[in-house]
């Protein structure tokens, strides 16, 4: 081959024959993996993922306890709303009632009364005396 092309053509169909048999033989299509040996990554990845299956059902049975619990815990405080609601609101009526009966009936009696005072007290009285002169007492 004297033809500089023709060199070119057979090293380039000489790489890709090179290649592609290299990848059949790293491919290894003749060998199969046993039932016996499995990757220790793949087992470990199992293994782990059983594990976080479990623990999310267990958290999944928490929580829905929690939830039960809370529902009925809640219609229990509704319902002690509800009651003190009501009993508010007639402890309200019968004080309105009660004061609108006590406007009538202090309506019809207006009675007053006499205001009868005892006389004031006279204030008491307040002296003021002198005081003794001042003496002086020299001795010399």
């Amino acid at each position: 081959m004297t033809s500089s092309l023709g060199r070119l053509y057979a090293t380039v169909l000489a790489l890709v024959v090179f290649f592609l048999v290299w990848a059949v033989i790293a491919a290894r299509p003749w060998v199969r993996e046993s039932e016996g040996t499995t990757d220790p990554r793949l087992v470990a990845l199992t293994a782990h993922e059983q594990r976080l299956h479990r623990d999310a059902i267990a958290i999944k049975k928490i929580v829905d306890r929690r939830w039960a619990t809370y529902r009925v815990e809640l219609a229990h405080r509704k319902h002690l709303i509800t009651v003190r609601v009501r009993l508010n609101a007639a402890r309200a009526q019968a004080q309105a009632q009660a004061q609108a009966q006590a406007q009538a009936v202090q309506q019809v009696h207006t009675y007053q009364q006499p205001s009868y005072r005892a006389p004031a007290a006279a204030p008491p009285v307040v002296r003021v005396t002198p005081a003794p002169p001042a003496t002086s007492t020299r001795t010399s």
